[in-house]
Formats: structure tokens, C-alpha cells, sequence
């Protein structure tokens, strides 16, 4: 009886055995197939980097891009490992980034978007090939008209930043907003960091060594005068004095200066805003009349978004040449007659380089290095806190 109980018993226990076996080899078959990195693991990974170039330089006296371009190679702080200079629009970013992703099957680290643009009104860049430039306006229609196609979260992730470099553009915290909603990446908007100063890059050396050449940030006063008339040195000074009387700034001799013999000299540059709208009819008859100097002014007095757009700018009207066009366009459902308005307002900028106050290792002029959380410098798309991670995230608009 005893014999019998022992063999029942390791009978039984033979079995258990073989079922733990079977579901562990059961298990380990399963894991095969998938790849689990802890979470603990993936923040050690390297992220890549890159930048894209959106531009080509219009005046050599001003190459804005093609200097980005050698930094963003060479820089020993800043480079990154990859640097896109073919591109025009940010649809075209945008599909670059999910098509080639990075090798170590992480999400991209580090995008550095480096266009012209102003606080005011856009960027020169577009937000497709053949679309308008990037606004508050051309974005929000591209998001709606589903145009812009967030990315995923296998793409960008809450630890991905896009760093958008152009002059003074974090100043419009809505179209940093519309640039994170725009762009995506799973259930919250990408993080967006733009200067809300002025940015530039220059060589240090006389000779334009590319290894030379160094990122700038530059506090900028505005002045203002009409685009078809050339700017009174008098008359600006006055202006600029009167608006910044507290500035302890050489304002002739910035307005005398306008390239640099050294990175440390305050100069200035010379920017066209313009501001468009655009009415569209089927026939010619629905047109307004517009051929008068009187009709024009109450058409503008009367149009309220043309009105808001103006004063979006912060520059005063008198200041706007306001042109009147009349376009027609071919469509398949037969000719789209436009009236088309376009303002055109004429700023001074003057620009004052921010280098460090002594020489390092004797060399003279190098860039001062604000700290990513300086909100005198930067400015971020936020409006609430992610708890997980400690970064700030906007909602969708």
C-alpha cells in the first residue's frame, strides 16, 4: 500500500513538472517574437539628432543658411549626425522624420529647424511644396484640412524637442503651440523651444575658418517706416529714443552699421512685413469696386480680418503701403476671379550681439550661452505639467 501511494505520488508530482516545463518553453517561444527593452533601459539610449536647413540664402552679405549649415556640421557643442539642406516645407520634415527613422529604433532626440522668420506675422518657410508660408493661419487651415499629419509615437516622443531657430519667434507662443499640435506624437503635442531673441551665426576669425563659426543670440529694438520711401536717420533716431528711453544704446551709429566688422558690434537690418488677403468670387460682377483712393480706404476700414491681421503685427498702420490686386485663376470648374489686398510695412531692426563680458584662452567675441530655462532667452509650447517626466506639454488647441 505504501509503494503504491509513493508511486502515485511521484506519478503526480512528474506531471506538474512537465506542465511548468511546457509553459515555460511556451513562454520563452512567445518572447521570442517581441522586444522588450525595459523602461529603466530606454532612457540610457542615445537619441539621434538632426537639423534641416530651410533656405537658401538670397545675399551673400547675409548668409544665413549657408553658415547654419557649416555649424550645425562642425560645431563641437551643437553639431548634429544628420543635416537636411534640400528641403522647403515642414510637410516635407515632417515625412523625412517617419520615413527614415533612426537605426537604433528610438524616437528622434534632438530637431533643430532653422528658417528666417519674424515674430510678426510668419516664417519663410512653407508648410507644404507647393502651399503658403508657415503662419498662425496657413498651419491651422493644414492641421484642419488634415494636410499635416501628426507623427506617431514610435517617431517622437515626450523626450523629443524641436528646436525652431529664426529671428525672434518664440515671441509668438501661438504658432509654437500650432507647430507642436501640428507635428503630434501620440497623445500630447510635441515640445517646441524657439528664442524670442534674434539669432545668427558668424566666423570669429578673420580668415572664415568654417570651424570658426559660432551661434549667436542678439537682443533687437524695432523702428518703423514706409517701404516706399528710404528711412530718415533723424526721424528713426527720434523714434527709437522715444520708444526705448530707458536703452542706453548708440542708435546712429546702429543705424549707420549694417555688416559687422566684429561680432560684438551693434547693427541693424532691414525687414518687409507684409500682410495679405485674399477674397475670392465666381463672377467679376460680384467684385467690389476698388478704383479709388476713397474706396480702397473704407474697404479697409471696413474689413475687420484685414483690420486684425494689421494689428497682430504691433506696428502702427500709418506704416503700411496697402496695394490692391485683382487675379483670376483657372479651375476645372471653370475661371476664379480673386481681390487680393496686400500691406507691406517697413521695420528696422537694431541688433545688439550677446557675447560674453572677458576673453576665453584670449580669444575675444565668443557667443554668451543662455541656459535652456532662461524665459528671457526662450520660450517653450507649454501650458501644463507631465508629472512622469517633469516636462512641460501643451494641450491641442
Amino acid at each position: 500500500m505504501v509503494n503504491r501511494k509513493k508511486i502515485f505520488f511521484r506519478f503526480f508530482s512528474a506531471i506538474i513538472l512537465c506542465m511548468i516545463f511546457c509553459s515555460c518553453c511556451e513562454n520563452k517561444t512567445n518572447e521570442k517574437s517581441v522586444t522588450v527593452i525595459p523602461l529603466t533601459q530606454t532612457d540610457t539610449i542615445a537619441r539621434t539628432s538632426i537639423t534641416f536647413i530651410l533656405g537658401k540664402d538670397d545675399n551673400t552679405r547675409n548668409p544665413y543658411y549657408a553658415l547654419a549649415n557649416q555649424y550645425y556640421r562642425l560645431s563641437e557643442t551643437e553639431k548634429t549626425e544628420i543635416v537636411i539642406d534640400s528641403l522647403i516645407s515642414l510637410t516635407e520634415v515632417r515625412n523625412y522624420l517617419a520615413v527614415h527613422r533612426p537605426v537604433n529604433k528610438r524616437p528622434w532626440g534632438l530637431i533643430n529647424l532653422v528658417t528666417h522668420g519674424n515674430e510678426f506675422v510668419d516664417l519663410s518657410v512653407y508648410v507644404s511644396p507647393t502651399g503658403s508660408r508657415v503662419s498662425e493661419e496657413s498651419l491651422q487651415k493644414a492641421i484642419d484640412d488634415s494636410v499635416f499629419l501628426p507623427l506617431d509615437s514610435l517617431t517622437i516622443d515626450d523626450k523629443t524637442l524641436f528646436n525652431l531657430h529664426g529671428c525672434a519667434v518664440g515671441n509668438n507662443t501661438r504658432l509654437l503651440n500650432l507647430l507642436g499640435v501640428a507635428f503630434g506624437g501620440g497623445p500630447t503635442p510635441a515640445l517646441v523651444k524657439a528664442s524670442r531673441m534674434f539669432e545668427y551665426y558668424a566666423y570669429l576669425s578673420p580668415n572664415k575658418n568654417p570651424q570658426s563659426i559660432r551661434h549667436y543670440y542678439a537682443r533687437v529694438w524695432y523702428g518703423y517706416y514706409k517701404v516706399d520711401s528710404l528711412p530718415d536717420e533723424q526721424i528713426l533716431t527720434a523714434q527709437l529714443k522715444n520708444k526705448y528711453p530707458n536703452d542706453s544704446v548708440d542708435w546712429v551709429q546702429a543705424l549707420r552699421r549694417q555688416y559687422p566688422s566684429d561680432p560684438s558690434q551693434v547693427y541693424h537690418m532691414n525687414l518687409h512685413i507684409p500682410v495679405v488677403w485674399e477674397d475670392f468670387y465666381e463672377s467679376k460682377n460680384e467684385m467690389p469696386d476698388l478704383r479709388t483712393k476713397a474706396k480702397q480706404d473704407k474697404w479697409v476700414d471696413d474689413k475687420t480680418e484685414f483690420l486684425a491681421l494689421l494689428s497682430k503685427t504691433a506696428i502702427p498702420r500709418e506704416y503700411f503701403r496697402i496695394k490692391f490686386y485683382t487675379l483670376t485663376y483657372s479651375r476645372d470648374s471653370g475661371i476664379i476671379y480673386s481681390g487680393k489686398v496686400k500691406g507691406m510695412a517697413g521695420i528696422i531692426c537694431i541688433i545688439k550681439p550677446e557675447v560674453k563680458a572677458v576673453d576665453v584662452q584670449g580669444i575675444k567675441h565668443l557667443p554668451y550661452i543662455p541656459a535652456d530655462n532662461d524665459n528671457q532667452f526662450f520660450s517653450y509650447s507649454v501650458t501644463r505639467q507631465n508629472e512622469s517626466n517633469g516636462l512641460m506639454r501643451i494641450l491641442p488647441l
